[in-house]
């Protein structure tokens, strides 16, 4: 590329704001042939940094560090060094090397007068509280901190990433409205004004992104995507282009646009796995979670596994699809434990797995108080497609609980906010709920119709396994209860009957399994089946309904 210039200092930063990293990169590099400079030594590193070459970001970074202390530039050497501490985050995973980064560049930053260096150590430094400690709080003062340092020094960059940054933190403690504001303003200022890192500009899109995704606003998401996806083509930056892919993944899932969310999701794990592992987590989670959708139970574990901690929940929602609710109810609490109570968004899936498994359990009450925990959170989220969960979530505490009537209620509640927020996957959820409800309270008329149509919606996106459990509850729609049918046993068999008894002891599958002298696999396909046959949500509703039906 020719930049116009024989400085190959000005030629190296020409091109980085074009986003030509190998000119820039070797620019960079015949700049230093007449010795170390900080500045040509900082421009080699984000060449680097674009380029994915590890190797070469630590070496530039970490002589870019000592070539300004040398020049007494210890403002830029504090920049740089907050920068190498995302650097052991992003690409090692190395969270406690970079807080000694950090440290060290506070303590260059000592005594010196106020500067947007000062704003960059600060940004850097909430990033870490952000995504290492979860201290929101932190987070968003000292993010408005740095934007407002972006704003008194002239510093578009340091003010959009600043209050983007400040805005996510804002949304994850539940009020959305004003974290929104502050992200698309933050969007705005990335999008339109001449900043002077690339990375910028992404960082601030990808936060938007990101929030959208979280709280359900998905056409808001899908408006940026786009502008992302411009600014993408030209960087070629895989580590931004993977965060953001993962996120737009779920978008495509929710939507109903399984075979791109495949595509969009499967792409941004590789990209992060190869250029950023440290930042890796939340794709592998979202292609679990996708997986797990599809009826692939073995692919969603090992990627939940290799996400760390952000897959416990995942793995907890699995094993309560194979019936154990201790695991999934442990599973839950343990994130729990692990999240401070401000961060009212990344709380709830664990809420909400929670109060399944407690449901499952037979234990009501502790469900119910998850339940009111999760409503709380959304009461304050307030996003139609979050408001459609937590109603089906009432529901199947309620039928849990035996309140048929309640369960029916909450299910076309959250039909409806599923309906507005255009989520056909969790519509049909929601109407295989209602449907279950309706048969329970002796309306199989009214119940076909639901069931029918979430069939239509789970074939239409391939959800094989939800198109059986609709198939199962649409051949109990013939009768009003399961009492009605083969002589009083609710269509049990003898068996059947024999392990629902086992389990309205309060005994688990395994203790069942060694009862009876059979695989814990068969014990969950028997509970299955019964399930199934006297049209409830959880061993718990089974049970329940058995003993009001006389069976036990």
């Amino acid at each position: 590329m020719t930049t116009g210039t024989t400085d190959p200092l000005a030629a190296g930063w020409a091109a980085l704001a074009a986003a030509d990293w190998e000119t820039a990169r070797d620019s960079f590099v015949a700049a230093l042939v007449d010795g170390e400079s900080g500045a040509a030594l900082e421009g080699l590193g984000w060449s680097a940094w674009w380029l994915a070459d590890e190797a070469l970001t630590f070496d530039a970074r970490e002589r870019a560090f000592r070539a300004y202390r040398a020049e007494g530039d210890r403002g830029a050497a504090a920049r740089v060094a907050a920068w190498l501490a995302i650097d052991h985050r992003e690409f090692r995973s190395e969270a406690s090397v970079g807080r000694g980064w950090l440290r060290r560049a506070r303590a260059e930053l000592d005594g010196l007068p106020d500067s947007a260096d000062h704003g960059w150590v600060t940004l850097l430094e909430a990033d870490f509280v952000l995504n290492e400690d979860t201290d929101v709080v932190t987070a968003e003062r000292a993010s408005l901190e740095a934007a407002a340092a972006g704003r008194r020094f002239g510093v578009p960059d340091l003010e959009a990433i600043g209050l983007a940054q400040a805005g996510i933190a804002t949304v994850h403690q539940g009020r959305v409205a004003e974290g929104m504001d502050r992200l698309d303003e933050a969007s705005v200022i990335a999008a339109s004004e001449d900043l002077h890192l690339p990375v910028s500009a992404g960082w601030a899109l990808c936060c938007l992104i990101t929030a959208c995704e979280r709280v359900g606003d998905f056409a808001r998401a899908a408006e940026w995507c786009g502008t992302l996806r411009r600014f993408a083509e030209r960087w070629g930056g895989r580590q931004i282009l993977g965060t953001c892919r993962a996120a737009y993944g779920r978008v495509l899932a929710v939507n109903g646009d399984w075979t791109a969310a495949d595509a969009e999701l499967t792409a941004a794990v590789g990209d992060l796995v190869a250029s950023r592992p440290g930042m890796a987590a939340g794709g592998l989670v979202r292609l679990g979670e996708h997986r797990a959708r599809q009826d692939r139970p073995d692919d969603a574990r090992a990627l939940f596994e290799r996400a760390g901690p952000a897959g416990v929940v995942g793995l907890g929602e699995l094993a309560l699809a194979a019936g154990d609710a201790r695991a999934a109810a442990d599973a839950a609490e343990r994130s729990l434990r692990a999240l401070p109570e401000a961060v009212v968004l990344a709380r709830l899936p664990a809420e909400e797995l929670l109060a399944r498994a407690r449901a499952a359990l037979g234990e009501p009450e502790a469900a119910a108080a998850a339940l009111a925990r999760a409503e709380a959170a959304v009461a304050a989220l307030d996003t139609p497609y979050l408001h459609g969960r937590v109603r089906r979530l009432a529901a199947e505490v309620a039928a849990g609980a035996g309140d048929m009537e309640a369960a029916r209620q909450a299910a076309e509640d959250a039909v409806d906010r599923f309906a507005t927020g255009s989520a056909p996957y969790e519509e049909a959820l929601a109407r295989l709920e209602l449907g279950r409800a309706l048969v329970a309270l002796g309306r199989a008329d009214h119940a076909r119709p639901e069931l029918e149509t979430a069939r239509v919606g789970f074939a239409r996106l391939g959800a094989e396994r939800d198109v059986a459990a609709v198939d199962a509850a649409l051949g109990e729609t013939g009768s009003r209860s399961g009492t009605d049918a083969a002589g009083g046993s609710g269509g049990l068999s003898p068996r059947e009957l024999e392990v629902l008894r086992l389990v309205a002891g309060g005994l688990s599958d395994a203790e069942i399994a060694e009862r009876l002298v059979v695989s814990p696999h068969t014990v969950h396909r028997h509970v299955a089946n019964i399930r199934a046959k006297l049209r409830q949500p959880s061993r718990a509703a089974a049970v329940a309904h058995a003993a009001r039906a006389g069976l036990l």
